[in-house]
């Protein structure tokens, strides 16, 4: 990827530092600098130095050792600015500085690819809101020279992760985006790696999806031959298939059927683009073999199914619903069945469970199962979705999995809100025409930008009880069907653009009418040409909520936090990080450094009832709560805990407050108390996961 296609945002103050400066002690010290979002960034450092020393620089993201050791970089005597070398990820970072060299000030780089964050979407419900937000950061971290699955960890460009990313880059960033969205498409193959996870692209999913977003019809010319090559003559079923991590109740032969049916149906329409008709016979007649022999190998009476698992996959019965395979009259059982019941997909195959109950016409479930899955992703103080939902290992073993990464292109939160739950989406390539057929549930007021190659579109819809009202700017060159869906309703009476009534439920489509309205597949659907336009269906509108509105997240005010010290039953522990044996110190200061990145965890055991920590606010404070944030280690959540507080730190309180941990975040409200030392007791035991606190705050 050539330097110009990487923005330099220049060098940004961080939006908070764990020692006001300047400041120098006379023993090595660590200066952890927090980022507003997670970001690529380089350090860059002010300082003065007595002597020649070393000065070590890190992410506060443990996964960037992985890939980027800690920079270390000599510096000499006297005064110097000194910027990293090498950009790194995270949300924050550490200084690690030597003993009487003083730092004076610190900031930070921030580098990715060169676009904009051109679309949008907001709704009534702030869970759908920040999901889409952390998508969209999720997504441009894992952009660079590539797609990656994560910035941190491997950065590695699969085909199955690449999949997502294409498509969310169409939903929320400007055209430039398109230049790593057109690399992955006409990225020559490559059959070893991961064969299945090609499936997941070469078909509506991947190739097609681009070429309607852009009609890129080079593209497709260069990619044909080698498609086809691959689906009729390199791929076999079975062997070295990737298609999930999730759980391993993986129906791989219905998966692999599905998405190679999928993908003969894009090779179908990419060979007739192309001027390869003489192909097309034997593409339906693989089509057609299957579809002849589907029902008959995998279809149990109440779900799809084959001999390699002994219950009904999610992900395989959400793929024969959405490559078409799965006839509607099959579509009540195997919502009943199995996808109202089971969650064996990861956060990366959701999406397909996502879409296949929306096709259904069961959008307020799949809204459910959304909020339900992502439940711990959405209140964390993360800016970007996890690679496991809530940081758990199921592939293998059920547990907590510390090398998973907290920013993974593969969540699709953006691309379902946009497209799906909105209902934009091109019916032409190139956005030529589209349509706006929303799937919105019990959501009542939305709004969503798609920016694309002839200009944004914009979107609003507002739902009261008499009125469902769509309001669409069309950019210019474009045409657009827009859909008033017949199930937001206990009775419709008519639909009408502006003031003018052009259907109604006692005639039908109005006669005099200029605009070309259709009754089909349960919307009134109105074409429009280029401009701003207002459809409003009027009626009795039930207004039900399904989900509960999230109530708005506690505006904690905050003790200031400089100053203050830590300490614990195990001050000092450290552990070995993931495979690669890394080392990481978690002492107990690093859980008040205001980084939910670095955390202080007991090592030396398991939960046991005992265990304390304790910070020393430097003097009296009034406060009637502690939040307690350990996102990182999402499981190592106290079983049972106690607050006391003290006036010095010898004399204890009797408990003022006690419960059980939350995973992620833990919220504790007590009665005001005026004191200078805090103290959280271990009260519960777990043979499982040891005891962390990533970050702890008090507030008034």
């Amino acid at each position: 990827m050539n330097e110009a296609n990487i923005r330099d945002y220049g060098l940004k103050p961080y939006t908070r530092k764990s020692h006001a400066l300047p400041h120098a002690e006379d023993k090595p010290w660590l200066l952890t600098c927090k980022l507003p979002y997670n970001c690529h960034f380089q350090h860059w450092i002010m300082l003065e130095s007595p002597t020649k020393t070393k000065l070590t620089l890190k992410s506060t993201n443990p996964l960037v050792l992985y890939l980027t050791p800690a920079e270390t970089i000599e510096i000499g005597p006297g005064k110097q600015t000194i910027e990293a070398k090498n950009w790194v990820s995270g949300e924050g970072a550490t200084y690690q500085i030597p003993a009487g060299v003083t730092v004076r000030a610190v900031q930070y780089r921030e580098t990715g690819f060169d676009c904009d964050f051109a679309g949008s979407f907001s709704c009534d419900d702030a869970d759908f809101t920040t999901l889409w937000n952390k998508a969209a950061r999720t997504a441009y971290i894992c952009m660079r020279d590539h797609f990656y699955d994560c910035p941190d960890r491997e950065r590695v460009g699969f085909w199955g992760d690449g999949t997502p990313e294409l498509n969310q880059c169409f939903y929320v960033f400007d055209p430039r985006a398109h230049t790593l969205a057109r690399d992955l498409v006409t990225r020559k193959l490559e059959p070893r790696f991961y064969p299945g996870q090609h499936l997941e692209f070469l078909g509506e999913y991947g190739l097609w999806f681009y070429y309607m977003h852009t009609g890129d019809i080079d593209a497709m010319r260069r990619i044909y031959i080698p498609t086809r090559n691959f689906l009729f003559e390199t791929y076999q079923f079975g062997r070295r298939t990737w298609f999930d991590w999730g759980k391993e109740n993986k129906d791989i032969a219905v998966i692999e059927t599905c998405f190679y049916y999928d993908c003969l149906a894009t090779l179908r329409k990419i060979a007739a683009l192309t001027g390869h008709d003489a192909d097309i016979p034997q593409i339906d007649a693989k089509r057609a073999a299957i579809k002849a022999t589907f029902d008959v190998k995998y279809w149990k009476g109440n779900a799809y199914q084959s001999a390699q698992v002994k219950i009904p996959d999610d992900r395989a019965n959400a793929m024969a619903v959405n490559c078409g395979l799965a006839s509607d009259d099959k579509w009540d059982a195997i919502f009943t069945n199995v996808l109202l019941k089971q969650t064996f997909s990861s956060c990366f195959f959701d999406r397909w469970v996502f879409e296949a109950m929306c096709k259904m016409g069961r959008e307020r479930d799949a809204l459910l199962r959304m909020a339900t899955r992502y439940r711990t992703m959405i209140p964390c103080s993360f800016t970007t979705l996890w690679e496991h939902y809530d940081r758990w290992w199921a592939s293998n073993i059920d547990a907590f999995d510390d090398a998973s990464s907290l920013n993974h292109g593969w969540n699709p939160p953006a691309i379902i809100l946009s497209e799906t739950i909105c209902g934009v989406r091109p019916t032409q390539p190139g956005w030529t025409q589209f349509e706006v057929m929303p799937k919105d549930a019990f959501l009542n007021d939305l709004k969503v930008t798609v920016p694309t190659i002839i200009g944004n579109i914009h979107v609003a819809i507002k739902k009261t009880r008499s009125r469902y009202t769509l309001s669409v700017v069309i950019p210019a060159g474009s045409s657009a069907t827009v859909g008033i869906p017949r199930n937001a309703f206990t009775q419709l009476d008519d639909v009408r653009v502006g003031r003018n009534v052009v259907w109604s439920a006692k005639s039908g489509s109005t006669p005099r009418a200029t605009f070309k309205v259709t009754d089909a597949n349960g919307y009134i659907q109105v074409a429009l040409a280029a401009g701003s336009w207002q459809v409003t269906g009027s009626g009795r509108l039930p207004l039900v909520r399904e989900k509960p509105i999230p109530a708005p997240a506690p505006r904690d005010k905050d003790i200031d936090k400089h100053g203050w010290k830590a300490s614990a039953s195990v001050p000092d522990s450290s552990f070995l990080f993931s495979g690669d044996k890394i080392p990481i110190a978690v002492p107990a200061a690093n859980a008040i450094d205001a980084d939910a990145w670095t955390g202080w965890r007991d090592m030396t055991s398991k939960q046991y009832p005992g265990q304390w920590f304790q910070v020393d606010m430097g003097k009296t404070e009034r406060f009637s709560g502690i939040r307690i944030d350990n996102t990182w280690a999402q499981w190592d959540s106290p079983v049972g805990y106690e607050v006391r507080v003290s006036a010095d730190g010898n004399a204890w309180s009797e408990p003022i407050a006690s419960g059980k941990g939350a995973p992620g975040i833990t919220r504790i409200t007590f009665a005001p108390q005026r004191a200078r030392f805090v103290r959280v007791t271990q009260t519960g035991s777990s043979n499982l996961y040891h005891w962390s606190i990533y970050e702890l705050d008090i507030f008034h």
